[in-house]
């Protein structure tokens, strides 16, 4: 009990280094954010086009985490695709507690 956790000081800092830093840690150029932030937009444009097609979201979520998921493992193994996802979760739920406080 001698540790206390400020838990929104950890998900603030963490939300900034996932901004600043890409996934191993370097820093990235402003070339490749851009290029990242594009790609990231269009395969996000393309899933809420299918979603919207098929009226299905759930399915297309599943559909696009399942590939996710597995590639990931392929490329970099269990334990970054879990830290991946992880955090993927963790910037949804600073952005719910921005949007809700």
């Amino acid at each position: 009990m001698d540790k206390i956790i400020d838990l929104e000081n950890y998900r603030q800092r963490m939300l900034a280094d996932a901004i600043e830093n890409d996934y191993d840690g370097r820093e990235l150029s402003g070339e490749e954010v851009a290029r990242l932030e594009a790609l990231r937009d269009g395969v996000e444009s393309l899933l809420d086009a299918v979603t919207a097609r098929h009226c299905d979201p759930e399915a297309v979520a599943f559909a696009a985490g399942r590939y996710a998921a597995m590639r990931i493992y392929r490329l970099h193994g269990r334990a970054e695709a879990m830290d991946f996802f992880n955090r993927c979760i963790a910037t949804v739920e600073i952005a719910d507690d921005l949007h809700l406080g």
